[in-house]
């Protein structure tokens, strides 16, 4: 039986902090999926995330 995967509300996501974060969670073996949300300051980096678009758990 498979289970329902919980969904994850990541802000901030595009920041050091926040990107490493939705890396770990992402290797984690399907647990969640991912929404993050980031408001593209100063801190935030849409590059921070290269790689993970791929991934079908981010949102």
């Amino acid at each position: 039986m498979s289970q329902k995967k919980s969904t994850m509300l990541v802000t901030g996501g595009c920041g050091f902090i926040g990107s490493n974060f939705v890396r770990y969670v992402l290797d984690q073996p399907d647990e969640y999926n991912v929404v993050n949300l980031d408001k593209l300051t100063y801190a935030g980096n849409i590059n921070n995330l290269n790689g993970i678009d791929s991934i079908p758990q981010i949102m």
